[in-house]
């Protein structure tokens, strides 16, 4: 490293310690608001999903879409749920975890928005992989 950059990182320690922690309440609002994109990208998930689930569904008649011989989208649905339920173990132990439990109203609305995002998303592509799962046979 530089010289430069050693000595800015020196100043940097001695200035840091100095510092306020941070209040709690902008600290939830940016926590929340981090949920709320997060939440955002889970809701058009389920919507890709719905499409999908739907395109399956209105082309059930002869010479519809191919079913999903090789199983790579039902596995790549295994994984989603997977990782979605992943998630929501981790933001409950990290809720605790940090917020002790408590938290204000922001946050305690996006961790509800957020939950009940995963749930539905992991229902629709449970929901979805059953169809491809008879469908392949």
């Amino acid at each position: 490293m530089s010289a430069k950059l050693i000595s800015l990182f020196a100043r940097l320690r001695a200035v840091l310690p100095q510092l306020p922690p941070m209040p709690r309440a902008w600290v939830e609002l940016r926590c929340a608001r981090r949920l709320d994109r997060l939440a955002g990208r889970l809701q058009r998930m389920h919507a890709r999903i719905a499409r999908m689930q739907d395109h399956l569904t209105d082309a059930a008649a002869p010479g519809g879409p191919a079913s999903d011989a090789d199983g790579a989208l039902r596995r790549m649905l295994a994984g989603l749920r997977a990782e979605l339920a992943r998630m929501r173990c981790d933001l409950a132990l990290w809720h605790v975890r940090e917020c002790g439990g408590e938290c204000g109203a922001r946050l305690a609305a996006a961790l509800a928005r957020l939950n009940r995002i995963a749930v539905d998303t992991h229902a629709a592509a449970q929901r979805l992989e059953a169809e491809l799962e008879v469908r392949a046979r």
